[in-house]
Protein backbone atom coordinates (compact mmCIF):
# COMPACT_ATOMS: atom_id res chain seq x y z
CA UNK A 1 0.00 0.00 0.00
CA UNK A 2 2.85 2.39 0.92
CA UNK A 3 4.69 1.75 -2.36
CA UNK A 4 1.44 2.35 -4.29
CA UNK A 5 0.90 5.68 -2.54
CA UNK A 6 4.52 6.67 -3.23
CA UNK A 7 4.06 5.78 -6.88
CA UNK A 8 0.99 8.00 -7.08
CA UNK A 9 2.91 10.92 -5.61
CA UNK A 10 5.89 10.37 -7.93
CA UNK A 11 3.61 10.22 -10.95
CA UNK A 12 1.87 13.35 -9.79
CA UNK A 13 5.13 15.24 -9.29
CA UNK A 14 6.38 14.11 -12.70
CA UNK A 15 3.18 15.31 -14.33
CA UNK A 16 3.36 18.67 -12.60
CA UNK A 17 7.04 19.10 -13.42
CA UNK A 18 6.34 18.46 -17.09
CA UNK A 19 4.11 21.52 -17.20
CA UNK A 20 6.27 24.58 -16.67
CA UNK A 21 3.23 26.73 -16.08
CA UNK A 22 2.31 24.91 -12.87
CA UNK A 23 3.69 26.57 -9.77
CA UNK A 24 5.28 24.92 -6.71
CA UNK A 25 2.23 26.02 -4.69
CA UNK A 26 -0.13 24.20 -7.07
CA UNK A 27 1.94 21.03 -6.85
CA UNK A 28 1.87 21.06 -3.04
CA UNK A 29 -1.88 21.66 -3.06
CA UNK A 30 -2.57 18.61 -5.22
CA UNK A 31 -0.39 16.29 -3.11
CA UNK A 32 -2.07 17.50 0.09
CA UNK A 33 -5.52 17.03 -1.44
CA UNK A 34 -4.69 13.44 -2.37
CA UNK A 35 -3.84 12.67 1.26
CA UNK A 36 -7.25 13.92 2.43
CA UNK A 37 -9.28 11.68 0.12
CA UNK A 38 -10.49 8.30 1.41
CA UNK A 39 -9.61 5.42 -0.97
CA UNK A 40 -11.63 2.24 -1.49
CA UNK A 41 -15.11 3.68 -1.12
CA UNK A 42 -17.23 1.15 0.85
CA UNK A 43 -20.40 -0.43 -0.54
CA UNK A 44 -23.74 -1.75 0.65
CA UNK A 45 -25.70 -4.38 -1.27
CA UNK A 46 -29.47 -3.98 -0.97
CA UNK A 47 -31.27 -7.04 -2.38
CA UNK A 48 -34.86 -8.18 -2.53
CA UNK A 49 -38.06 -8.33 -4.55
CA UNK A 50 -40.38 -5.59 -5.86
CA UNK A 51 -40.47 -3.92 -2.44
CA UNK A 52 -36.76 -3.20 -2.84
CA UNK A 53 -37.11 -2.40 -6.55
CA UNK A 54 -39.86 0.17 -5.97
CA UNK A 55 -38.03 1.63 -2.98
CA UNK A 56 -35.34 2.72 -5.46
CA UNK A 57 -37.91 4.61 -7.55
CA UNK A 58 -37.70 8.38 -6.85
CA UNK A 59 -41.41 8.70 -7.69
CA UNK A 60 -42.20 6.66 -4.58
CA UNK A 61 -39.89 8.66 -2.34
CA UNK A 62 -38.61 5.19 -1.51
CA UNK A 63 -36.48 4.28 1.45
CA UNK A 64 -33.55 3.21 -0.75
CA UNK A 65 -33.41 6.68 -2.33
CA UNK A 66 -33.46 8.22 1.16
CA UNK A 67 -30.79 5.81 2.32
CA UNK A 68 -28.62 6.49 -0.71
CA UNK A 69 -28.96 10.24 -0.32
CA UNK A 70 -27.99 10.16 3.36
CA UNK A 71 -24.93 8.00 2.65
CA UNK A 72 -23.98 9.53 -0.71
CA UNK A 73 -20.78 11.13 0.59
CA UNK A 74 -19.40 7.94 2.12
CA UNK A 75 -21.00 4.80 0.63
CA UNK A 76 -22.00 3.37 -2.73
CA UNK A 77 -25.42 1.70 -2.55
CA UNK A 78 -25.81 -1.25 -4.92
CA UNK A 79 -29.41 -2.37 -5.51
CA UNK A 80 -30.61 -5.75 -6.73
CA UNK A 81 -34.40 -5.45 -6.55
CA UNK A 82 -36.20 -8.02 -8.69
CA UNK A 83 -39.97 -7.79 -8.88
CA UNK A 84 -41.84 -11.04 -8.31
CA UNK A 85 -38.89 -13.08 -7.08
CA UNK A 86 -39.26 -15.52 -4.21
CA UNK A 87 -36.48 -17.29 -2.32
CA UNK A 88 -36.62 -20.36 -4.60
CA UNK A 89 -36.09 -18.35 -7.77
CA UNK A 90 -33.53 -16.10 -6.11
CA UNK A 91 -31.47 -19.01 -4.81
CA UNK A 92 -31.65 -20.79 -8.17
CA UNK A 93 -31.21 -17.96 -10.66
CA UNK A 94 -29.70 -14.93 -8.90
CA UNK A 95 -27.54 -16.08 -6.02
CA UNK A 96 -24.98 -17.99 -8.13
CA UNK A 97 -24.14 -14.85 -10.10
CA UNK A 98 -24.04 -12.66 -6.99
CA UNK A 99 -21.74 -15.14 -5.27
CA UNK A 100 -19.37 -15.04 -8.25
CA UNK A 101 -19.36 -11.23 -8.24
CA UNK A 102 -18.56 -11.23 -4.53
CA UNK A 103 -15.82 -13.84 -4.75
CA UNK A 104 -14.18 -12.11 -7.72
CA UNK A 105 -14.17 -8.76 -5.95
CA UNK A 106 -16.48 -7.13 -8.49
CA UNK A 107 -18.70 -6.37 -5.50
CA UNK A 108 -17.17 -5.62 -2.10
CA UNK A 109 -20.05 -4.73 0.22
CA UNK A 110 -19.48 -4.24 3.92
CA UNK A 111 -23.25 -4.67 4.52
CA UNK A 112 -25.78 -6.89 2.71
CA UNK A 113 -29.52 -6.69 3.32
CA UNK A 114 -31.68 -9.73 2.49
CA UNK A 115 -35.37 -8.90 2.05
CA UNK A 116 -37.43 -11.75 0.58
CA UNK A 117 -40.64 -13.50 1.57
CA UNK A 118 -43.63 -11.50 0.40
CA UNK A 119 -43.95 -13.52 -2.80
CA UNK A 120 -43.18 -16.80 -1.03
CA UNK A 121 -46.27 -16.13 1.10
CA UNK A 122 -48.58 -15.90 -1.92
CA UNK A 123 -51.79 -17.82 -1.36
CA UNK A 124 -52.03 -21.20 -3.11
CA UNK A 125 -55.71 -20.53 -3.85
CA UNK A 126 -55.13 -16.92 -4.79
CA UNK A 127 -54.29 -15.02 -7.96
CA UNK A 128 -50.54 -15.80 -7.93
CA UNK A 129 -50.22 -19.44 -6.78
CA UNK A 130 -47.15 -19.94 -9.00
CA UNK A 131 -45.16 -17.64 -6.72
CA UNK A 132 -45.86 -19.62 -3.56
CA UNK A 133 -43.04 -21.31 -1.66
CA UNK A 134 -43.93 -23.69 1.20
CA UNK A 135 -42.99 -22.35 4.63
CA UNK A 136 -40.36 -24.98 5.37
CA UNK A 137 -38.75 -24.39 1.97
CA UNK A 138 -38.77 -20.64 2.58
CA UNK A 139 -36.87 -21.05 5.84
CA UNK A 140 -34.38 -23.41 4.21
CA UNK A 141 -33.88 -21.16 1.20
CA UNK A 142 -33.36 -18.10 3.36
CA UNK A 143 -30.70 -19.88 5.39
CA UNK A 144 -28.95 -21.01 2.20
CA UNK A 145 -28.98 -17.48 0.79
CA UNK A 146 -27.45 -16.08 3.98
CA UNK A 147 -24.88 -18.90 4.07
CA UNK A 148 -23.96 -18.18 0.46
CA UNK A 149 -23.34 -14.53 1.26
CA UNK A 150 -21.31 -15.46 4.34
CA UNK A 151 -19.12 -17.77 2.25
CA UNK A 152 -18.68 -15.39 -0.67
CA UNK A 153 -18.24 -12.23 1.42
CA UNK A 154 -17.02 -13.35 4.87
CA UNK A 155 -16.21 -9.82 6.03
CA UNK A 156 -19.65 -8.41 5.14
CA UNK A 157 -22.31 -7.79 7.77
CA UNK A 158 -25.70 -9.26 6.88
CA UNK A 159 -29.18 -8.04 7.81
CA UNK A 160 -32.32 -10.09 7.17
CA UNK A 161 -35.60 -8.18 6.78
CA UNK A 162 -39.03 -9.76 7.27
CA UNK A 163 -41.82 -9.45 4.72
CA UNK A 164 -43.94 -6.48 5.84
CA UNK A 165 -47.56 -6.17 6.85
CA UNK A 166 -50.20 -6.74 4.16
CA UNK A 167 -53.21 -4.43 4.03
CA UNK A 168 -56.05 -6.94 3.62
CA UNK A 169 -58.68 -4.29 2.87
CA UNK A 170 -56.59 -2.69 0.14
CA UNK A 171 -55.79 -6.10 -1.39
CA UNK A 172 -59.46 -7.05 -1.40
CA UNK A 173 -60.35 -3.77 -3.11
CA UNK A 174 -57.71 -4.34 -5.80
CA UNK A 175 -58.92 -7.90 -6.36
CA UNK A 176 -62.50 -6.74 -6.72
CA UNK A 177 -61.52 -4.14 -9.31
CA UNK A 178 -59.69 -6.62 -11.55
CA UNK A 179 -61.28 -7.33 -14.91
CA UNK A 180 -59.54 -10.60 -15.77
CA UNK A 181 -60.14 -14.22 -14.76
CA UNK A 182 -58.48 -13.56 -11.37
CA UNK A 183 -61.10 -11.02 -10.34
CA UNK A 184 -62.03 -11.31 -6.68
CA UNK A 185 -59.05 -13.52 -5.79
CA UNK A 186 -56.60 -12.27 -3.21
CA UNK A 187 -52.92 -12.74 -3.95
CA UNK A 188 -51.82 -12.73 -0.30
CA UNK A 189 -53.06 -12.07 3.22
CA UNK A 190 -51.70 -10.48 6.35
CA UNK A 191 -52.17 -13.68 8.32
CA UNK A 192 -50.18 -15.82 5.87
CA UNK A 193 -47.45 -13.19 5.57
CA UNK A 194 -47.20 -13.06 9.35
CA UNK A 195 -46.38 -16.77 9.40
CA UNK A 196 -43.54 -16.21 6.96
CA UNK A 197 -42.33 -13.16 8.88
CA UNK A 198 -42.01 -15.24 12.05
CA UNK A 199 -40.13 -17.92 10.11
CA UNK A 200 -37.82 -15.18 8.82
CA UNK A 201 -37.06 -14.04 12.38
CA UNK A 202 -36.30 -17.62 13.38
CA UNK A 203 -34.06 -18.16 10.35
CA UNK A 204 -32.08 -15.00 11.11
CA UNK A 205 -31.57 -16.16 14.70
CA UNK A 206 -30.39 -19.55 13.47
CA UNK A 207 -27.97 -17.91 11.04
CA UNK A 208 -26.71 -15.58 13.75
CA UNK A 209 -27.47 -12.34 11.91
CA UNK A 210 -29.60 -9.34 12.93
CA UNK A 211 -33.19 -9.15 11.73
CA UNK A 212 -35.32 -6.11 11.03
CA UNK A 213 -38.85 -7.24 11.89
CA UNK A 214 -40.88 -4.86 9.76
CA UNK A 215 -43.94 -7.09 9.89
CA UNK A 216 -44.39 -6.61 13.63
CA UNK A 217 -43.49 -2.94 13.46
CA UNK A 218 -45.92 -2.05 10.67
CA UNK A 219 -48.63 -4.36 11.97
CA UNK A 220 -48.84 -2.09 15.02
CA UNK A 221 -49.07 1.11 13.00
CA UNK A 222 -51.96 3.00 11.46
CA UNK A 223 -52.83 2.46 7.80
CA UNK A 224 -51.92 6.07 7.00
CA UNK A 225 -48.42 5.54 8.33
CA UNK A 226 -47.90 2.15 6.67
CA UNK A 227 -49.08 2.87 3.17
CA UNK A 228 -47.59 6.28 2.44
CA UNK A 229 -44.15 7.77 1.88
CA UNK A 230 -43.95 8.07 5.64
CA UNK A 231 -43.61 4.30 5.73
CA UNK A 232 -40.46 4.51 3.61
CA UNK A 233 -39.03 7.02 6.06
CA UNK A 234 -39.71 4.53 8.86
CA UNK A 235 -37.86 1.73 7.02
CA UNK A 236 -34.90 4.02 6.40
CA UNK A 237 -34.77 5.13 10.02
CA UNK A 238 -35.11 1.60 11.41
CA UNK A 239 -32.34 0.24 9.18
CA UNK A 240 -30.04 3.11 10.09
CA UNK A 241 -30.74 2.46 13.78
CA UNK A 242 -30.04 -1.26 13.37
CA UNK A 243 -26.70 -0.54 11.68
CA UNK A 244 -25.77 1.93 14.39
CA UNK A 245 -26.55 -0.60 17.11
CA UNK A 246 -25.11 -3.76 15.58
CA UNK A 247 -22.31 -2.59 13.29
CA UNK A 248 -20.32 0.20 15.00
CA UNK A 249 -17.44 -0.06 12.51
CA UNK A 250 -19.83 0.44 9.60
CA UNK A 251 -21.44 3.34 11.40
CA UNK A 252 -18.04 4.99 11.75
CA UNK A 253 -17.43 4.54 8.02
CA UNK A 254 -20.76 6.22 7.27
CA UNK A 255 -19.60 9.29 9.17
CA UNK A 256 -16.38 9.60 7.12
CA UNK A 257 -16.91 11.39 3.82
CA UNK A 258 -14.79 10.17 0.96
CA UNK A 259 -13.99 13.75 -0.05
CA UNK A 260 -13.77 16.68 2.39
CA UNK A 261 -16.57 19.24 2.50
CA UNK A 262 -15.76 22.13 0.18
CA UNK A 263 -15.33 24.53 3.14
CA UNK A 264 -11.94 22.89 3.71
CA UNK A 265 -10.69 23.87 0.28
CA UNK A 266 -12.24 27.33 0.42
CA UNK A 267 -10.19 27.96 3.54
CA UNK A 268 -7.00 26.07 2.68
CA UNK A 269 -6.86 26.38 -1.11
CA UNK A 270 -8.74 29.51 -2.23
CA UNK A 271 -8.13 31.14 -5.57
CA UNK A 272 -5.29 33.62 -5.16
CA UNK A 273 -4.35 34.42 -8.72
CA UNK A 274 -0.98 32.74 -8.29
CA UNK A 275 -2.29 29.20 -8.20
CA UNK A 276 -3.71 29.11 -11.71
CA UNK A 277 -2.54 26.06 -13.64
CA UNK A 278 -2.49 28.00 -16.90
CA UNK A 279 -0.74 31.18 -15.74
CA UNK A 280 2.39 32.16 -17.65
Amino acid sequence: MASFSLLRVLLLVATVASNAGWSIEARETFVAADADIQPNRPQMLIMGDSITEQAFDPAFGGWVTLFQYQLSQSYDIIVRGLSGYNTRWWLKYVQPTLAKELKSGALKPSVITVWLGSNDASLTNGSNPDMHVPLADYSKNLLEIVASFQAAAPSAEIVVITPPHVGDAARAKEAKERTDAQRGKLDRSNAMTGTYARACVQAAAKAGVPVLDLYTHFNNMTVAKRDTKAGHVVVNDLLRALIQKNFPDVNKQIDVWQYPFVAKWREEDPYTGSNSTTAN
